[in-house]
């Protein structure tokens, strides 16, 4: 299992919340998972980063939180018919740190190769 670190921006005013590999990969095609959640690809469809829009809804969540994400986790893992998205973001709710997490299961339309992945979500 490949382990890689994400940075995060979230887009209050949009809300949206970018994650993306902290190393610059060459983007090449993007693929909704669900009408929210946008995965990003390298040329060798290999997951380079993620969108998800309307990301408070999504997250079941305040907006005000998600600005204060402290760290996270992403497991990822697609096999030949679905691709699976696990995410645990760990804010923090008077100061208190709490973990606010997403699981996402999509069909594997594009056929992308066989990949799981175990993603460290930190702050720029």
């Amino acid at each position: 299992m490949n382990k890689r670190i994400m940075l995060f921006d979230y887009d209050y005013e949009n809300d949206i919340l970018f994650l993306h590999l902290a190393k610059d990969y060459n983007y090449n095609f993007s693929e909704f998972l669900d009408k929210s959640i946008v995965i990003d690809f390298n040329e060798n469809k290999v997951p380079i980063g993620f969108e998800i829009l309307n990301a408070s809804k999504v997250f079941k969540s305040k907006k005000f939180l998600l600005n204060n994400i402290n760290q996270g986790s992403i497991n990822l893992m697609i096999s030949e018919r679905d691709i699976e998205l696990k995410i645990d973001l760990l804010v923090e709710i008077h100061e208190k740190l709490t973990f606010v997490p997403i699981n996402i299961v999509g069909n594997n339309d594009l056929n992308i190769p066989n990949f799981a992945s175990e993603i460290a979500i930190a702050s720029a």
